[in-house]
């Protein structure tokens, strides 16, 4: 069975200020070709259908539009869960009946876990579809205090539904929150997009050792989570200027006979990629790109009207920054601040914005304009 494993929609999301639906609808017209071209069967979404639990009506028929498509015209099966942006029983709504067109939409965490079985030349191949959960939730289910951790509530969920489970037959489990192996360390890549990673939450993955292949969402960059079969897809768009340097994908997965798992990452392209731009306002100005760009002005003298000058160049400019302010040291101060004479507070002030001393020049214009204001203040 061939399974394309996506995650991290995020329907309706805004970069800044530009919203992203364009964007969206370019992404799934390229699912839509991989899934011809490649022949898939299933596509698994692991999480974070929509950017928020009350979507837009513009979100809300965006992902109509593309499940009637997947499920009428791609011919495959559809099998999501809710993330930690999603609303579990909105994701929930109608599963009962989406189920018999082939669509498998798990909101809501229970006790039993769902799970769906498709066949293949093989045999069967089980899917459990574990949507995201908080420990509080998992320990009112259970009603057990003990499970006050991500880790224990995985733990009775995995244990309270290994009778549901044959480990000589072919069975994924989809899951979403921030997983892995912990007797497997790695560093991970984070982005400001995703919410709740702390180590609070950090949730060993182990007690699933037993499943074929694990398809996680929430981190938007494409990893593994401690070993070939336990991966994130990551979003298939860079939603925030910490996912610069990510190069988004989907993920191939070929499940032959029991114990042959292939993956295979099959990179997306954007409408608009993002870009982070660095350099004096005269470099940047010599520049022009359609792509979303923040930009980083070195320039240690001040630039009036940066912003609009940027944008007749680079029409998706998301924000600027001064890499001489953001990169200078915090300057320790031996008396209180107040208690400076002005010109010397000034000197200190420039130093900590340009990271050198004031020019002979520019230090008389600035003892002549204290001078004046002392004056006057008298």
């Amino acid at each position: 069975m061939r399974i394309l494993h996506t995650s991290d929609w995020h329907i309706g999301r805004s970069l800044f200020d530009y919203p992203l639906l364009e964007e969206q609808r370019f992404f799934f017209q390229q699912l839509y070709q991989i899934i011809e071209e490649r022949q898939v069967d299933a596509v698994v979404v692991a999480g974070d259908i929509y950017d928020r639990s009350a979507p837009s009506a513009e979100a809300v028929s965006l992902l109509n539009e593309v499940l009637d498509h997947l499920i009428h015209h791609c011919k495959v099966t559809v099998l999501a869960i809710a993330g930690n942006h999603d609303s579990p029983r909105r994701i929930a709504y109608g599963n009962t009946l989406f189920q018999h067109f082939h669509l498998y939409m798990e909101g809501l965490c229970q006790k039993e876990i769902k799970k769906v079985t498709l066949q293949d030349q093989y045999g069967p191949i089980h899917f459990f579809l574990l949507p995201y959960f908080i420990s509080q939730e998992v320990r009112a289910l259970f009603g057990n205090k003990a499970i006050d951790t991500s880790t224990k509530a995985f733990e009775a969920l995995m244990e309270e539904n290994r009778w549901n489970m044959d480990s000589s037959q072919r069975n994924v489990l989809v899951a979403h929150g921030f997983f892995m192996k912990t007797k497997c360390p790695q560093a991970f890549s984070l982005s400001q997009s995703e919410v709740a990673v702390g180590a609070s939450d950090l949730t060993d993955i182990s007690s699933a050792a037993d499943f074929d292949y694990i398809a996680l969402g929430h981190l938007h960059g494409p990893q593994r989570a401690g070993g070939e079969t336990c991966r994130y897809s990551g979003s298939p768009l860079k939603y925030s200027v910490s996912e610069v340097q990510q190069e988004k994908v989907v993920l191939l997965v070929d499940i032959g006979e029991k114990g042959n798992v292939e993956v295979l990452p099959i990179p997306l392209r954007p409408l608009r990629d993002l870009q982070v731009l660095t350099g004096t306002m005269e470099q940047l100005l010599a520049g022009d790109t359609d792509d979303f760009v923040y930009a980083n002005i070195t320039d240690t003298s001040a630039v009036l009207h940066a912003m609009s000058q940027l944008r007749a160049r680079y029409p998706h400019i998301l924000g600027l920054s001064f890499a001489a302010q953001a990169s200078a040291p915090a300057q320790e101060l031996d008396i209180p601040l107040e208690k400076l004479p002005l010109d010397e507070t000034f000197q200190r002030f420039y130093s900590h914005i340009t990271k050198e001393d004031i020019p002979p020049a520019r230090q008389q214009i600035v003892e002549e304009l204290c001078n004046k204001l002392e004056k006057n203040r008298i």
